[in-house]
């Protein structure tokens, strides 16, 4: 199967106060930290609100500018959907998830089974990120809108169209505040 992977960096980052992708865990920019995890998969990387302040630290990726940032997450899910068009799934994938583990993502690939619309990763028994979604969904994706993510489209399925797997605790962490950044920073996947 031809899985890409859609990294959504293009948010304000209003609760951290700046851009918090260029923060550092271990000297490395929490954004190159997260695409890492992602080097076994052709990616793209959506940006918006820190274009001047990310484009430096993203030559080597593709990258799509989100000129409807401030309109929300759905629009940079939008823009980088068009590039995995003929693609049988896509990771939708949160730069400021830095501890999702490269062995969460090879059993949210795994679990990716033909009746699977999604493929959700949980840590026991909440729903985490990133999510798989299946090129069935694509369509219905594109009509979303606003600050919303696929989260909108899997609570319409039913529970025989996801498939869920248990992951670390990486699923689940998220850097959303400075504080997160403090408490987080030694945690290693």
């Amino acid at each position: 199967m031809n899985i890409g992977v859609l990294i959504l960096a293009a948010g304000e980052g209003k609760r951290f106060g700046g851009n918090k992708l260029i923060a550092k865990i271990d000297d490395t920019p929490i954004i190159i930290r997260t695409i890492r995890i992602y080097d076994n998969f052709e990616k793209v990387v959506v940006i918006g609100k820190y274009v001047n302040e990310l484009i430096p630290l993203l030559t080597d990726q593709i990258v799509i500018y989100n000129p409807f940032w401030r309109e929300g997450m759905s629009t940079s899910i939008k823009l980088g959907l068009r590039f995995f068009r003929n693609y049988d799934g896509v990771i939708i994938a949160l730069a400021d998830m830095p501890f999702v583990s490269k062995e969460d993502v090879k059993k949210i690939v795994d679990g990716f089974k033909p009746k699977c619309k999604a493929v959700i990763p949980v840590h026991n028994g909440k729903r985490g990120n990133p999510v798989l979604i299946s090129k069935y969904l694509f369509e219905e994706m594109e009509k979303i809108s606003g600050d919303v993510g696929a989260r909108v489209i899997l609570n319409k399925l039913k529970e025989d169209e996801l498939c869920f797997v248990e992951c670390s605790e990486g699923v689940l962490i998220d850097i959303d505040k400075k504080d997160d950044l403090m408490r987080f920073r030694d945690l290693h996947p």
